[in-house]
């Protein structure tokens, strides 16, 4: 109870910067990288939204609780999805297919062009035959 009472103390106390520099600055990186989810490709660190401004209030509270910060990033992005994170974690077969399937592509083109090219220079080729007699 008495964390829950702290936690929530912290959370609606911590309205200005933190009073230690380092978990200031701590706090400053990861809301440059913690997307606004009113505003599109906006860090909360300089969108002027009230959401934006709950949610910088939000990362101070939990930076001065002591959690980590994929503690905090996690927390964001199960609220609001991977979207709010400007670097979210590659998941799976997922992550290498979206990043992967280009290159596939690539390497799959360009080995059916190839094959095309080798193929038409192949049946391209007329043998020379010779002419029968008919004497």
């Amino acid at each position: 109870m008495k964390a829950i009472l702290a936690s929530l103390i912290l959370f609606f106390a911590a309205e200005g910067p933190l009073a230690d520099p380092q978990e200031e600055a701590r706090a400053q990186d990861l809301m440059r990288e913690i997307r606004c989810v009113a505003c599109e490709n906006e860090p909360i660190s300089n969108s002027g939204s009230d959401i934006a401004a709950d949610m910088r209030e939000r990362v101070r509270a939990m930076v001065a609780e002591g959690q980590t910060n994929q503690e905090i990033r996690t927390w964001f992005a199960e609220r609001y999805g991977d979207f709010v994170l400007f670097r979210p974690p590659s998941r799976g077969l997922g992550g290498f297919l979206l990043w992967g399937a280009p290159f596939i592509f690539l390497l799959a083109g360009g080995a059916l062009a190839f094959a095309i090219s080798r193929n038409r220079r192949s049946s391209g080729r007329v043998e020379a035959v010779a002419p029968e007699d008919s004497n």
